[in-house]
């Protein structure tokens, strides 16, 4: 026998809660999760960067850290006004990870991102194209060196309330200065969408240098 559909007030109560779980996943330290993602083949079925031996054409390098643009953690689509009960679909954010290696005098940079597609009380199953930026800035003037939006296709089929996506970038080249590429570079990712702010300086960028 079909279920009785849920009061608005309390899917709205319950999409709330499954957004919170989601965006909480996205703040895991990308250092962190690189294996869980190599190990499912994100990568190309590659293991990761630490275990691969180098060539004595290759020089080693520490990849530059992970940061969520501004405001683009989440992306949320409403039916009326911006209320709970009103929202159509949303985005979020799950695992991000990265490898590098350098070659040519370049460091290439693959990144790896996955996330959700959360249905709202006005939702209704669908198929979804979602757009995901990835890019690395430059400390030294702060100024983007490569980007790329990558659509990743999400199907949520009847009686389901959300589906997943996993892209993996292509390899984002900027130029090898030192092995800690740490201190050169910050990766960027985020969902991208009308209105999206630019990448701003962060706590990171700010950083002292010595």
């Amino acid at each position: 026998m079909p279920q009785p559909a849920l009061p608005a007030r309390m899917m709205g109560a319950l999409f709330a809660v499954a957004f919170l779980a989601g965006c909480a996943k996205g703040g895991s330290d990308p250092a962190d999760i690189i294996g869980n993602l190599a190990a499912r083949g994100a990568f190309g079925g590659s293991p990761p960067a630490a275990a691969q031996a180098a060539t004595p054409s290759e020089t080693n390098v520490i990849c530059p850290s992970v940061e969520v643009k501004d405001g683009s953690a989440a992306y949320r689509v409403y039916a009326g006004a911006q209320t709970s009960e009103n929202v159509r679909y949303q985005y979020s954010l799950g695992d991000i990870a990265r490898e590098c290696r350098v070659a040519g005098g370049q460091v290439l940079i693959k990144v790896g991102v996955e996330g959700k597609v959360l249905l709202g009380p006005a939702g209704q199953p669908s198929n979804f194209n979602v757009p995901v930026f990835v890019g690395v800035r430059a400390e030294a003037g702060e100024k983007m060196l490569v980007s790329k939006v990558y659509n990743a296709a999400v199907t949520i089929p009847a009686g389901q309330t959300q589906g997943s996506f996993a892209i993996v970038s292509d390899e984002l080249a900027v130029p090898f200065t030192q092995e800690n590429a740490n201190d050169d570079y910050t990766v960027f990712v985020g969902f991208e969408g009308p209105g999206k702010a630019p990448v701003q300086r962060t706590a990171r960028a700010r950083r002292q240098r010595h």
